[in-house]
């Protein structure tokens, strides 16, 4: 049987840690540091944008490993960033399995970046 959303979403959760929009800028534009958001582009232009200099990798590109030459090494420090949180542990977790060691994802997502004062694109 196919696991829901939430028990999915609570798995990543246990994998990877989560950082808050604080602690993400202050990462923000640092060598070695790679900004995600794996939201579908129209999901991203319809709400919130995304964290400037974010990669747009949908959720199903990274889970078939199917990565832009930013991720070519896998010591590089992922930070996922969605609208509210949820896809971007998913995503963190697909980038753990596929071997990157630093992994984090931005709690309250874009959402939480935005309240704290934050810009972002679309």
């Amino acid at each position: 049987m196919e696991k829901c959303f939430d028990t999915l979403v609570a798995e990543a959760k246990r994998i990877v840690s989560a950082i808050t929009p604080a602690e993400a800028a202050d990462l923000h534009g640092t060598e070695g540091v790679v900004f995600v958001d794996p939201r579908p582009l129209a999901a991203i232009a319809a709400t919130t944008g995304r964290i400037p200099g974010a990669l747009a990798v949908p959720l199903d590109a990274i889970r078939a490993g199917e990565l832009p030459a930013e991720f070519a090494d896998r010591s590089v420090h992922v930070v996922a960033a969605c609208q509210a949180g949820p896809m971007g542990a998913l995503a963190a977790a697909a980038f753990a399995a596929q071997g990157f060691a630093r992994v984090t994802y931005v709690a309250g997502g874009t959402q939480a970046w935005l309240e704290a004062g934050r810009p972002t694109e679309r």
